[in-house]
């Protein structure tokens, strides 16, 4: 402790020394971080140094927060409790210590503190709220600020010290995020412990009605509990009624500019006060004040934008006929601040404008406070809804530019023998064998497989080149396309046919043949019956050269001319080859066909004509 109070004493920024003086009193096992136990024991040494301390500006009568301030050669010295404040929260800022330990000697400090030095307290706590704020400390001690500020509420006179009330509510609206939902009061709950008295029975010789007074002042009973007329009928016709009452009254005695400007507001901002006295003495003169006036209607328009909107559902609502009673009341009270003098439609359009932000903010704490802070929207080069403009090319596309623009530096390039060269099919799918190759450790998103002019144009060499190749594009992909003699042999297993996949190929490919040969003699079958009138005549004739035949081979059947039998047997074999080798030409026609449906334009008018030249 003696370690610290030295500490006090020294000049200099807390930096300096701060961190030296905890190792020195403490000797932690860590050189620039505090463990629990250690955190403890450095936390009661600094509370019982506090003690000390406070003890002792008492006794000098002195502020607490002005013990030790001095000043010698115009040099002013800070008190020595603020100093021990400043020591331990840097120590805090920056984690040398637990951070919630500041926030433990501020709440003690305010404890130990009259409500005079209260104020000088609060005032250092004022100053550090940036510090304080910050996540690293904020996270720590949110709550123990929150209890040492509402115990100072619950130390003050809500009626004699309203401005260091208002500075410690400030302070809690700046200090925690409006997020926060321990400052949100979710569950909508009034305070009803406000209760406003006055008196019950007529004093002897009162000048005005005692009966209006009494109904005036049992308004007040409803504004502090708005949700229970929506619960009780009965409460609701009663307040109508009492209200009825002052509204008619207010018309009936209206405000003269005169009395509102001799109203000065200045010097009633001075002399404010919470609450209006309630005696039936001043009743009359009570009537004649503007602002006296303009508190009574605010407090209905607060209590009718309640009822208009209690809760999220439906239920809560107010029934039809309620809201046509607030909705005629309700204009009936803007008519009269408008007519209340001084700037009353001014006076007015503030209180509507304050009254629409405190719906949506209530609205924003009934749907549970959601985050309302949205991320930094991507500036775009284009605004939305414009149309993006192509880029334009000499040539008509940016590969044609390019190599017109190589043709005007070189211009040997076009008359190159090797200009044109179709490469080996082996050596153009290497780059993308390689890619496959798993031990390479090349990364998906550098495969040549990613490129699409790439693997158009090795589809088309592969048509030209590798049928067998070709066809595994349908099963495997582009991958599938490489030569198997390219690939390693774990990857090579992958794209191997099986002996059953090759047997179920062709079986399939003499499928597709049957059917197209079935197709074919559907074709030819109409032609045939086209032809009718010349089957006719060939048959007729056929008959009669038989019955010739017959003839000649009963006359002369032993010159050694064929039988009949032999004949016909003859005719029958021939038909029959013709047959085999018009099946057999046609076959050939149709795997040419199909092998150039493979192929794109180009090939297909090759295997055309090479089609032709075989037929």
């Amino acid at each position: 402790m003696d370690l610290f109070r030295s500490a006090i004493l020294r000049p200099g920024p807390p930096d300096d020394f701060a961190l030296q003086t905890v190792q020195e009193a403490i000797k932690p096992q860590k050189q620039t971080k505090l463990v629990q136990d250690e955190n403890q024991l450095l936390e009661n040494i600094l509370r019982t140094l506090l003690q000390e301390l406070v003890s002792a500006a008492v006794q000098s009568g002195e502020k607490i927060m002005q013990y030790g301030k001095s000043i010698a050669e115009d040099e002013i010295t800070q008190g020595q409790i603020p100093r021990l404040l400043d020591i331990v929260l840097y120590l805090c800022e920056k984690e040398h210590v637990e951070g919630g330990m500041i926030f433990q000697l501020l709440e003690d400090l305010t404890e130990m503190s009259t409500m005079r030095n209260s104020k000088d307290v609060f005032g250092y706590i004022e100053s550090k709220q940036d510090i304080l704020g910050k996540p690293e400390l904020f996270a720590r001690g949110k709550l123990v600020m929150l209890r040492t500020c509402n115990q100072l509420l619950r130390r003050l006179s809500k009626a004699n010290d309203v401005v260091f009330c208002g500075r410690i509510i400030m302070f809690l609206a700046h200090f925690f995020p409006l997020s926060e939902r321990s400052a949100v009061n979710i569950k909508g709950v009034f305070n009803t412990s406000n209760e406003t008295k006055y008196e019950s029975e007529a004093p002897n010789g009162i000048s005005i009605d005692f009966n209006f007074y009494k109904t005036f002042w049992n308004l007040q009973e409803h504004f502090s509990s708005p949700a229970s007329l929506t619960l009780a009928t009965t409460k609701w016709h009663k307040f109508t009624s009492s209200l009825m009452v002052v509204l008619n009254t207010f018309e009936a005695q209206p405000l003269s500019d005169e009395e509102g400007n001799a109203d000065n507001l200045e010097d009633e901002a001075a002399t404010f006060s919470i609450k209006y006295l309630t005696s039936s003495k001043l009743m009359g003169l009570e009537l004649k004040d503007p602002s006296f006036r303009r508190h009574i209607l605010v407090q209905c328009l607060i209590l009718f934008d309640y009822l208009k909107a209690p809760g999220k559902s439906e239920k809560d609502l107010p029934s039809e006929v309620m809201m046509e009673e607030i909705k005629s009341c309700e204009e009936r009270v803007k008519d009269l601040l408008v007519v209340t003098p001084p700037k009353g439609k001014e006076f007015l359009q503030s209180i509507e404008h304050i009254l629409e932000r405190e719906r949506n903010w209530v609205w924003w704490k009934r749907d549970g406070c959601p985050p309302f802070e949205k991320q930094p929207v991507e500036k775009k080069s284009l605004q939305e809804g414009a149309r993006k403009r192509r880029p334009r090319w000499r040539l008509g596309n940016k590969e044609l530019s390019q190599l017109w623009k190589w043709a005007d530096q070189n211009p040997n390039a076009l008359t190159d023998p090797q200009r044109v060269r179709t490469p080996a099919i082996t050596d153009y799918w290497k780059p993308l064998a390689e890619d496959m190759d798993e031990s390479a450790g090349i990364e998906a998103e550098y495969h040549h497989k990613n490129n699409k002019v790439y693997c158009w144009k090795g589809l088309r060499f592969s048509a030209r080149q590798d049928l067998d190749g070709f066809s595994r594009f349908t099963e495997y992909g582009i991958e599938g396309v490489v030569p198997l003699e390219l690939l390693p042999p774990d990857v090579r297993s992958k794209y191997q046919a099986k002996p059953s996949d090759r047997s179920k190929r062709a079986k399939k490919e003499e499928t597709k043949s049957a059917a197209n040969q079935a197709e074919e003699n559907q074709i030819a079958t109409p032609a045939s019956e086209g032809d009718g009138e010349g089957t006719k005549v060939e048959l007729e004739g056929s008959t009669t050269a038989q019955m010739e035949t017959d003839t000649v081979m009963a006359t002369g059947s032993g010159n050694g001319t064929p039988t009949t039998e032999e004949h016909h047997q003859k005719q029958g074999s021939n038909s029959s080859d013709a047959e085999g080798g018009g099946q057999e030409a046609g076959q050939i026609i149709e795997a040419e066909a199909e092998t150039g449906g493979l192929i794109d334009g180009e090939t297909d008018a090759e295997v055309d004509l090479v089609g032709s030249d075989k037929i």
